[in-house]
């Protein structure tokens, strides 16, 4: 039998509800219906609620029961670790006063996509004014970048608290907001400023010692977590402590701040009196080689940002400039002299009367001299003289000296573009230029150089190794690394410097050419420089370098100082007036503040100065016609007042009736700390007169 084409299809009954045709229900079919539905429900239902159960459980599990695993995906998820260096160390000076250190400053940062442009406009001014930045720059902050809005921009860094909390007062955190961040400060502004230098927008030295020291002053690298919220918004946390376990070290210097500012202070008054290029000094210790102070004018505020600096106030000068010293090398070439035997203090030179021919060149006096001194030729500074000494020594000997104090070789600080100087070989050496050397030109040398060189004749004929760093201190203020003073070598004898130092007082005596680098109550030793300036490879006509270069107490010395000042354009030119009364008033100070009592029998100066030093190579001055010089008119009065010396210090004059400028003269080499209340004359004064005080004592003087 032939199979059918289809197979046969089993009943309707046999297919159950899903057969039946629309239209044909029956009773039975809805019944089987509903309970299929009814079951898959109650399926689900029960599938659902196992479900929320294990959740319920899962979820308690979670809160209840920690797992570091989810901790961990939950940190990552809002920490993320950021890399910063310690905390820089600081410079202090040698009394620890702070002359750069760091500290938390306010930074201002804005979310110029949330911002509303008329609270940028109402905020422009002050965040101007807080940043030091022009009004357009900061507009430009908030404007589109590629189309769009940032949504940071940082506007300013080291602002002052108080200016900074009011910017952003009033604006929600998510417009305008202010961190704490690091910022490199210096106190003391322009003090020290070309000498301590500055560092850069990585916190890295740029300049002076922040530069040379940067290894020990750099703080380690650190890692440090920080936190955001779900906005991705850094939440605010302290990193101090991250930056001070990777802190920099502290090193001390052998800058004394009050020191350094009271040479500042005369460098200003030199920079209005003579209007020169620059002026420039040097402190020095004779006994250690320790700087006391390196100061500098021109100079800048290394608080300005990196971007507004001047680097041109920033040099150095005193350890990168190299000039001609002039006749300040005179002592040198004398002290080699006498060392050799050759002269004494009283052997005669005949100095031609101011002229002397040294093959087809005339080297010339200003004031001519006939047989004088070696003391004279010191004393008078006899170019003929002190040339004629250098043909003594020879050109070997004269060089080897020379080098022995310092010249012509580094002073070893270090510092950024020290410069060595220039000095002739002795195989090469030309006899006019031998000559030329004796009295310091065709030479050149720093002001640091010439510094340690006459703290050698101070120092009895010891050369000490210059130094400016005392110590390195570690972040807990023990002491990491110390500097010692180091000798160098001896370059003559103890009796041969103290032969030099007497001669040198001389300059500063009636007569010399130095008398207004004088202090009251001490002897000073010195020497007048006057050099004309190299100019494109020349001598400049008009141009002089003038310096003054000494130590003092003369009898028992204790600091060098040595001021240059560079191209004067007002007044005189020669260094025993543009450049000793800058030296008078560094040494008063240092002697006060050192505590080193006066002499009582130097405390009365003849007040006429001393002949100026001329130049020889400079033409004869033209005769003026139309200016004349105001006649100097004493205020002192009539009587003068004695300062005596008693066991305890000193003996308070009676100063009542006198006048305030009379009261000051009197007491300026006391070291007391005067007061002064009122004006006029004075009328009464504490303590009384006769009362013995000593040196920081307090004397008010009341003026009616």
């Amino acid at each position: 039998m032939k199979a059918p084409l289809h197979p046969k299809r089993p009943s309707p009954a046999r297919r159950g509800w899903r057969g039946v045709k629309p239209g044909r229900s029956t009773p039975a079919l809805d019944e089987a219906m509903l309970a299929e539905a009814g079951a898959r429900g109650r399926f689900a239902f029960g599938l659902l609620a196992f479900c929320m159960v294990v959740i319920t459980v899962r979820a308690a599990w979670v809160m209840a029961v920690p797992d570091e695993r989810l901790e961990a995906r939950g940190r990552e998820q809002f920490r993320f670790a950021v890399e910063l260096r310690g905390r820089r160390g600081a410079l202090v000076d040698r009394n620890d006063r702070v002359l750069a250190s760091t500290v938390n400053l306010p930074s201002l940062y804005a979310n110029p996509s949330r911002l509303p442009p008329a609270q940028v406009e109402e905020r422009v001014a002050s965040v101007a004014t807080a940043t030091g930045r022009s009004e357009e720059w900061v507009r430009s902050r908030f404007a589109p970048r590629g189309g769009q809005l940032l949504q940071e921009v940082k506007l300013g860094a080291g602002l002052d608290p108080d200016d900074a909390a009011r910017i952003v007062a009033g604006l929600p955190r998510d417009q305008m907001w202010l961190v704490e961040e690091p910022v490199r400060v210096y106190p003391g502004r322009e003090l020290a400023a070309p000498l301590v230098g500055y560092t850069d927008a990585f916190d890295d030295g740029a300049a002076g010692l922040e530069r040379v020291l940067d290894k020990e002053l750099a703080g380690d690298t650190v890692r440090v977590l920080q936190e955001k919220d779900r906005k991705g918004r850094v939440i605010e946390g302290s990193v101090d402590a991250a930056r001070s376990t990777g802190a920099g070290n502290t090193v001390r210097l052998t800058i004394d701040a009050s020191i350094q500012y009271a040479a500042e202070r005369a460098l200003d008054e030199v920079m209005g009196v003579s209007e020169p290029e620059a002026a420039m000094a040097v402190v020095l210790d004779v006994h250690t080689g320790g700087i006391l102070a390196m100061a500098t004018r021109p100079s800048g505020n290394p608080n300005d940002s990196e971007s507004r600096i001047d680097q041109g106030v920033f040099k150095n000068r005193p350890a990168m400039d190299q000039l001609e010293p002039g006749s300040v090398f005179k002592p040198f070439v004398a002290a080699a002299a006498m060392e050799e035997g050759l002269v004494t203090e009283v052997t005669r030179i005949d100095c031609e009367m101011g002229a002397w021919n040294v093959g087809s060149k005339t080297i010339r006096d200003d004031h001519a001299k006939g047989v004088i001194s070696v003391t004279e030729v010191i004393k008078y500074s006899s170019n003929v003289g002190a040339a004629k000494l250098g043909f003594m020594l020879g050109a070997e000997k004269t060089l080897r000296y020379l080098s022995d104090f310092g010249f012509g070789r580094t002073t070893g600080l270090g510092l950024p573009g020290e410069v060595s100087g220039v000095m002739r070989s002795a195989s090469s050496i030309k006899p006019i230029e031998l000559a030329t050397t004796s009295f310091g030109q065709g030479v050149t040398a720093s002001p640091v150089q010439l510094a340690a060189g006459v703290a050698v004749i101070a120092n009895g004929g010891l050369r000490m190794t210059p130094r400016l760093v005392d110590a390195v201190l570690d972040r807990h203020g023990e002491v990491e690394m110390a500097r010692e003073p180091r000798e160098d070598r001896r370059v003559v004898s103890e009796r041969t410097a103290r032969a030099v130092a007497r001669m040198m007082e001389t300059v500063t005596e009636p007569g010399g050419t130095g008398t207004r680098a004088r202090v009251p109550g001490y002897r000073v030793a010195g020497k007048t420089g006057t050099a004309q300036k190299v100019e494109n490879g020349g001598y400049s006509p008009t141009k002089r370098v003038s310096s003054f270069t000494g130590f003092l107490p003369a009898d028992r010395p204790e600091v060098a100082i040595v001021v240059v000042v560079d191209t004067p354009t007002v007044g005189s030119k020669y260094g025993g007036i543009a450049a000793a009364p800058a030296f008078s008033s560094i040494g008063a100070f240092t002697m006060r503040y050192l505590g080193i009592a006066p002499d009582p029998d130097d405390l009365v100066i003849p007040p006429a100065p001393g002949l100026p030093e001329v130049d020889p190579e400079a033409p004869p001055p033209a005769p003026k016609v139309a200016h004349h010089a105001a006649p100097f008119v004493s205020t002192l009065p009539s009587s003068p007042i004695e300062l005596t010396a008693s066991a305890d210090g000193w003996v308070v004059p009676d100063l009542t009736g006198r006048s305030l400028r009379a009261a000051l003269v009197a007491m300026q080499a006391s070291g007391v700390d005067l007061q002064v209340d009122g004006s006029g004359r004075v009328a009464s004064q504490e303590p009384l007169a006769g009362t013995a005080v000593a040196p920081g004592d307090r004397v008010v003087l009341h003026l009616n």
